[in-house]
């Protein structure tokens, strides 16, 4: 029974380290006073990158959206993406294709 019970907890732990190692990206700390603006956040993300915004937050020390980008091999078709940056200078830090 005791087995049973430490192998569970065990278990518990690994699977929630594992998720938050899965989560978020690893965005420099940067304290919020240099962190560009989220308006002009926006601007950089649709203006310089051409993403298509659906959901932005700030996600521990990123900015993350959850949007759309037009595919490389057909720029008329469009794919889901989740996205962070560095929120200091825009840098993409993460990107993954949710299609």
């Amino acid at each position: 029974m005791l087995k049973s019970i430490v192998g569970f907890t065990f278990g518990l732990v690994v699977l929630a380290n594992t998720s938050v190692v899965l989560a978020g990206a690893d965005c420099p700390s940067v304290p919020r006073e240099q962190w560009l603006s989220e308006l002009d956040m926006q601007k950089k993300i649709v203006n310089d990158y051409g993403f298509v915004i659906y959901k932005f937050k700030i996600d521990d020390n990123c900015y993350e959206i959850y949007g759309a980008a037009s595919k490389e091999s057909d720029a008329s078709q469009w794919e889901k993406i989740e996205v962070y940056f560095d929120p200091s200078n825009g840098d993409i830090v993460k990107k993954k294709m949710k299609d």
